[in-house]
Formats: C-alpha cells, sequence, structure tokens
C-alpha cells in the first residue's frame, strides 16, 4: 500500500494529500470520534506515492533553528481587548492587506464551524480574531493559497503547527511573497465534540448559539462567553467551570496525533510564532499587561522583516526561550496524553449529550479558586491599587 492509508492515528487531519492527489481519489472523512482522516478510492489510487511525498508527518519541511524572542503588545488598545493576548495577529494581517495581499486563518462559521477561510479586507479580519480550541477545517484552503501565490500576491497563513507544514509539503517550494504565523499549540478536540457541546449548550439557552468566545475580556478578563439566537440570551463564565473548556485544559480530549507532534519544540515552522505569554509578570513585571502580552519568535528574514514593519505600532521588548517555554511547554515538547484519553469519547455521539458530559467531562474545583476566579475584573484592579 503505497499511498497515505499507512499513516494511520499518526495523521494530523491537515488535508493536504485529499487536495494534492493528481487522481482525486482521496476524501477526509470523520471517524468514531469526529476527527477528519483520508479515506482512499483503491479502485482509482495510482499508488504514485505523491499523498506521502507531501505529507508534513512522513516528510521534513523547512525549520527554524534558532529563534528571536519578544514580548509585544499592539498600541491599538480596543483591537487588543477583542483579541485572545497582545494581538499581535492583527498589525501583521494589516500590514499584508495593505500591501494588496490576502490573508487566510481560522473563522467560525454561521454554525459556529471552526474553518480556515480567505479574507481580502480589514474590516473582515476580526472574525481571525480570538482562540478557537477545536480543529479547523483546512479542506480546499492549500488550494487556494497556491493560486494567490501564483498570481503574485502576497499572502499571510496562520495555522497550528502542523497545519503550517502541511500548507509547505503541499507547496513543496519556496515562495517569496507567502508569510506563515504558527500558533503554538496545546492541541486539538474534535470538530464533532464541539458540535455537541454547542448544540447542547444552546439547549440550555433555549435556542441556537450563534456565538461563542473561549476567552472574551468582557467581565473577569478571561471568560468564556456565549450568545443564543438573536443575542436575546448570553452566558459568560469562567472557563475552568466550563466542562469542554476544562477538558481542553486537562489534555482530555486531543487528536491521537497532538500527543506526539513533532511541531511541538523550538523548531518552528512559521516564519512567525505567536503565543501568550504565560509568565511574563514573574520574568518581566514591568511589561505585564491584564488585557494580555503576546510571545512573538521571529525565526526567519521574512519574519524579521515584517516585524520592522510593524514595530511603530507595538509596545515591544527583547526576551529568551528560556523564559518563554517555562509556562509555554508546547514550546518544549507535545502535550502529554492522559490515561482517561483513552475512553473520554465513550457516548459522546450516543445522542444524550447530558449524561455524557455529566459522566466523561465532570471535574471538581478547589472552592478558594472558584472565589478568587469569579471576581470582577474592576474588582481585581480595585484590590491591586488597595494593595
Amino acid at each position: 500500500m503505497n499511498n497515505i492509508m499507512q499513516l494511520g492515528k499518526s495523521c494530523c487531519g491537515c488535508s493536504g494529500c485529499e487536495q494534492i492527489c493528481p487522481k482525486n481519489c482521496i476524501s477526509m472523512k470523520p471517524d468514531s470520534e469526529g476527527f477528519l482522516y483520508p479515506e482512499v478510492d483503491e479502485s482509482i489510487c495510482i499508488e504514485c506515492g505523491i499523498c506521502i511525498k507531501h505529507c508534513p508527518i512522513m516528510t521534513n519541511v523547512s525549520r527554524c533553528d534558532i529563534p528571536k524572542v519578544y514580548a509585544a503588545k499592539y498600541k491599538d488598545r480596543e483591537s487588543t481587548f477583542k483579541s485572545t493576548s497582545g494581538g499581535l495577529f492583527i498589525p501583521i494581517a494589516k500590514s499584508v492587506l495593505s500591501a494588496g495581499g490576502v490573508v487566510f486563518g481560522c473563522a467560525y462559521d454561521e454554525n459556529l464551524v471552526a474553518k480556515h477561510i480567505e479574507v481580502e479586507n480589514k474590516d473582515e479580519l476580526y472574525r481571525l480574531q480570538s482562540s478557537k480550541y477545536v480543529q479547523s477545517d483546512t479542506r480546499k484552503i492549500y488550494k487556494q493559497v497556491k493560486t494567490e501565490l501564483q498570481n503574485g500576491k502576497k499572502v499571510l497563513f496562520s495555522g497550528t503547527g502542523c497545519q503550517v507544514a502541511g500548507l509547505k509539503a503541499f507547496l513543496s517550494k519556496e515562495y517569496e511573497n507567502l508569510l506563515t504565523i504558527d500558533i503554538v499549540c496545546h492541541g486539538v478536540p474534535s470538530p464533532k465534540l464541539f458540535k455537541n457541546y454547542i448544540d447542547y449548550m444552546g439547549k440550555k439557552l433555549g435556542g441556537t448559539l450563534t456565538s461563542y468566545n473561549f476567552r472574551s475580556k468582557e467581565k473577569r478578563g478571561w471568560d468564556l462567553y456565549y450568545k443564543a439566537e438573536n443575542g436575546k440570551k448570553s452566558k459568560s463564565d469562567y472557563g475552568f467551570f466550563d466542562p469542554y473548556y476544562n477538558a481542553f485544559l486537562g489534555c482530555k480530549t486531543y487528536r491521537e496525533s497532538c500527543y506526539y507532534c513533532k511541531f511541538a519544540n523550538k523548531n518552528r515552522v512559521g516564519d512567525i510564532t505567536l503565543a501568550d505569554y504565560w509568565g511574563i509578570q514573574k520574568f518581566h513585571p514591568e511589561f505585564f499587561d491584564e488585557n494580555g502580552v503576546s510571545l512573538v519568535l521571529i525565526n526567519t528574514e521574512k519574519g524579521r522583516e515584517c516585524l520592522e514593519k510593524i514595530k511603530d505600532k507595538l509596545e515591544i521588548i527583547e526576551s529568551d526561550y528560556d523564559k518563554a517555554s517555562v509556562m509555554n511547554t508546547n514550546l518544549v515538547h507535545p502535550s502529554k496524553r492522559p490515561a482517561c484519553r483513552d475512553t473520554i469519547y465513550d457516548g459522546f455521539d450516543s445522542g444524550n449529550f447530558e449524561t455524557y458530559v455529566k459522566t466523561k467531562l465532570a471535574f471538581k474545583i478547589n472552592p478558594k479558586t472558584k472565589i478568587k476566579k469569579m471576581i470582577p475584573l474592576g474588582v481585581k484592579r480595585l484590590l491591586k491599587k488597595l494593595h
């Protein structure tokens, strides 16, 4: 068998094989847990091996050896407030759009399905802001990227390490007009699990969810926030109190390949790497900001040139990799697979999701932690001033 099926559970789900196949005999299909995996129509497959040659797991893509490390904040505070951390993605994306380019990144569609989309104007960039803790669908997107590159357009592509590596493997050559951002990633839960969960939460609010933000800065600084039909009902809660989010933070629901991710290390695949700078108050207390600080790794000359273009729009200081990786452990190694991963998806699609949540996604919270997390952001600010 000289095709991508030999990859098995090592597949990261980038869908590059489906898009590169010359016979169109590969389709990405959900498995029993809702993760997309390639299926090959053996009656059409000619075993040319192109899918293997262009697979980011089976082949090696270019990497950076020694990144330059920074802590940074976008000076546009309104935009930063809408972003997950320090808002660095927006000025980078705007610089590409201002040059007549296009931007590819993850957005929710009208059904809250996470998909990679193409953005051509600044007014649509908000769709790519904020974290989506679910695997995004990149089917067909690499072909779109290649078309824009071949048309001579400047292209920014943002995604997880495996998605960026998947694009590079698909293209199989360097494009000077391509700029890539890889996001420091813990791992990705199943799209089907997320869909079942938001359907369940929508019913609890008496409608269908139309908005979902894993890390809103509206009330306590880093809330989970979701809204039902027509904005009539909404709910916010601290992420640790949410079963889906808590399971994500506990590394319980990731794709199997995430626990052995070859991109969770210092040798980054993107021109730029972005993340939250967790632990900034310990290593750079003078730079701490309650609205978030971005960790920025500049991995290539293209990344350095991009940073120079937008530096006047940033507050930025140099840091180092050892400090940055203390609380961003996925810069060093993949997330550890917990024993409960063996059965965490059992019953998730049985039709009784409430029972599934109460059994498989159940968790306990220390009362002191709960009280601390429930304090509104404004009260926290006041207490800090009084202290």
